[in-house]
């Protein structure tokens, strides 16, 4: 049961993700950069989602975002 339900957070993270690329796949075809992209996907995140959600989120951030980075760059 656990093992299903593990498999199936992981298959949606991985979904969310490949949208998410895409997305900004397609944002770049209009001549935004990366980062407007991103920005620009995650001000309307900030718009249509509660508070505790943001929150939640820049905790990821925190924890997160420098080892991001340093895999994005290798």
């Amino acid at each position: 049961m656990l093992d299903e339900e593990l498999n199936e957070t992981a298959v949606k993270a991985k979904a969310v993700s490949e949208i998410v690329e895409i997305a900004l796949n397609n944002l770049e075809k209009v001549d935004l950069s990366r980062e407007e992209a991103l920005a620009g996907i995650l001000s309307q995140i900030a718009i249509q989602v509660d508070r505790k959600d943001l929150e939640f989120a820049l905790e990821l951030n925190k924890k997160y975002h420098k080892s991001f980075l340093e895999n994005v760059t290798k």
